[in-house]
C-alpha cells in the first residue's frame, strides 16, 4: 500500500541480488520508486529493486574513493574457495587469489587462512564498475628473492628438500619461497624418457650446489651434490690419516678424495 492506494511491485523488483522468498517480504516497509502511473492512480507500477541500486551505486562511489589501488586495508575473511579467498572489507567483499597470499608456495588455501580470520592486505586492482577488487597479503612482505643472490652465490652447497616434481626436472627448496631446479638432464641416471615423479618424491632431501641465479626471473638452476654432512666426515676422514709414528700413511683412496675436495 502506498498511502491509501495500491500499487504493484514483480518480484523481480523486490531487494538487491541476494533475497528471499516473496513471502519474506509480506509485512515490511519498505521505500519504492514509481515506475508508471496510470488511470489516474489506480494502476501503479513500483520497484524496490531501483531504490536499492541506486543504494548500492551511492555505497560503491564512496567505497572507490576510499579503496584505491596501493592502498592497504583490513578485512575479514568470509569464505574460501580453491583459487583464492573472499574478504569482506566494509561489506565488500574483495577476492585475495591463491598466487596473492604468500611469497611461498600455498596448495591449500585452508592451511593458511580460515573464516572470520582478520587479514591485513594491499589492493592491487579495482575494477568498480565490474565491482571486482582484488588483494594481495605477498604485497606487504618481503620478497626472499631480493636477496636470494647474497644468500645463495654461485657455488654454494644446500641440503634442501624436494618441493615439486616436473616433467623436466625437480624443484628444490632452498629456503621459504625460494626453490631451484635441477633440470632432467643434470640428474644422474635418469634420461628425458624416465618419469620422474617414480624416481624422486616431494618432501625428500637433496643436496645440490647452486649453479646459475637469475633474481630479476626468479630462477636458481642447481646441480646435484654430496651433502654438507657427508662433505664434513670426508674432510674429518681425510684430516685422521697417518701413522702412530706421525708419518703420513699413503692411502690412494684417500689420495683421491684430497682432490676432490681441492678440485
Amino acid at each position: 500500500m502506498i498511502g491509501s492506494s495500491r500499487a504493484f511491485c514483480p518480484y523481480s523488483q523486490m531487494g538487491y541480488k541476494q533475497k528471499g522468498d516473496a513471502a519474506s517480504f509480506v509485512g515490511q516497509h519498505l521505500t519504492f520508486k514509481i515506475q508508471e502511473y496510470k488511470n489516474n492512480g489506480r494502476d501503479v507500477l513500483v520497484s524496490n529493486r531501483a531504490i536499492c541500486e541506486m543504494q548500492e551505486s551511492k555505497k560503491l562511489a564512496e567505497l572507490a574513493k576510499k579503496l584505491t589501488v596501493g592502498s592497504v586495508v583490513k578485512g575479514t575473511v568470509k569464505s574460501l574457495q580453491k583459487y583464492g579467498a573472499f574478504v569482506d572489507i566494509d561489506g565488500f567483499q574483495a577476492l585475495l587469489p591463491v598466487s596473492e597470499i604468500s611469497h611461498i608456495r600455498v596448495d591449500d588455501v585452508s592451511k593458511v587462512l580460515k573464516e572470520g580470520q582478520e587479514i591485513e592486505a594491499k589492493i592491487i586492482k579495482a575494477d568498480w564498475e565490474d565491482e571486482r577488487v582484488s588483494l594481495s597479503m605477498k604485497e606487504l612482505e618481503a620478497d626472499p628473492w631480493d636477496t636470494v643472490a647474497k644468500q645463495f652465490p654461485v657455488g654454494t652447497k644446500v641440503d634442501g628438500t624436494i618441493s615439486r616434481v616436473a616433467e623436466f626436472g625437480v624443484f628444490v627448496k632452498l629456503a621459504p619461497g625460494v626453490d631451484g631446479l635441477v633440470h632432467v638432464s643434470a640428474l644422474e641416471g635418469v634420461d628425458r624418457n624416465t618419469n620422474l615423479r617414480q624416481v624422486y618424491k616431494v618432501g625428500a632431501p637433496m643436496s645440490v650446489v647452486v649453479e646459475k641465479v637469475d633474481a630479476a626471473e626468479k630462477r636458481v638452476s642447481l646441480v646435484t651434490a654430496s651433502s654438507v654432512e657427508q662433505d664434513k666426515e670426508t674432510a674429518k676422514y681425510l684430516a685422521g690419516q697417518g701413522n702412530d709414528d706421525g708419518t703420513e700413511m699413503y692411502n690412494p683412496f684417500a689420495a683421491l678424495l684430497k682432490n676432490k675436495v681441492k678440485e
